[in-house]
């Protein structure tokens, strides 16, 4: 029995970790970089959110790959204004994101396939907390994409459910695996 136990504990802890720790949304865990600087090699696309008439336009970093998705913002320190990480998934469905290692003060915000927002999280670092500690950030609906901005740059240019999206560009799709 304890090499059946000890067995399944190891196959679990190697699946966990090649799953993000699995909250529900293809191994997605929020945010990280490690003291990341934008390099030219790195997908950023220009979009807007468009709420009440005002357009903020915003530049984003995209995540479309299940690496880049699961460390997202980690260890960065910072983020110039009005920039910030997208988050592409290959079909919308409920998006779950956490803090870990996670440095900056986030508004987590999540958008539908077509391009409304969802509902926005507003998130905090959790610097000591243990991964059962951490709080879970679930989008209301199924998401195709979510966004990362500074926190408190949804109330300042009033975005909320309802708003959209729009990009400049052709919309980032998934990376081929």
């Amino acid at each position: 029995m304890r090499v059946t136990t000890a067995l399944l504990v190891a196959c679990l802890t190697v699946l966990a970790g090649c799953a993000g720790m699995g909250l529900g949304n293809g191994g997605t865990q929020p945010t990280g970089q490690a003291t990341h600087t934008t390099t030219d090699t790195e997908e950023n696309v220009s979009a807007a959110f468009v709420a009440d008439g005002n357009r903020t336009t915003v530049t984003l970093e995209v995540a479309n790959s299940p690496d880049e998705r699961s460390h997202g913002l980690m260890y960065r320190r910072s983020l110039p204004r009005n920039h910030g990480m997208l988050f592409v998934f290959e079909r919308a469905s409920t998006q779950s994101f956490w803090m870990k290692n996670t440095l900056i003060p986030l508004d987590i915000v999540f958008v539908s396939a077509n391009g409304t927002v969802i509902n926005i999280a507003h998130a905090d670092p959790q610097p000591n907390a243990s991964d059962s500690e951490l709080r879970s950030y679930t989008s209301e609906a199924p998401a195709k994409y979510v966004v990362e901005m500074r926190q408190g740059f949804a109330d300042r240019k009033g975005i909320e459910p309802g708003a959209k999206l729009v990009f400049e560009e052709s919309r980032p799709t998934v990376e081929a695996s």
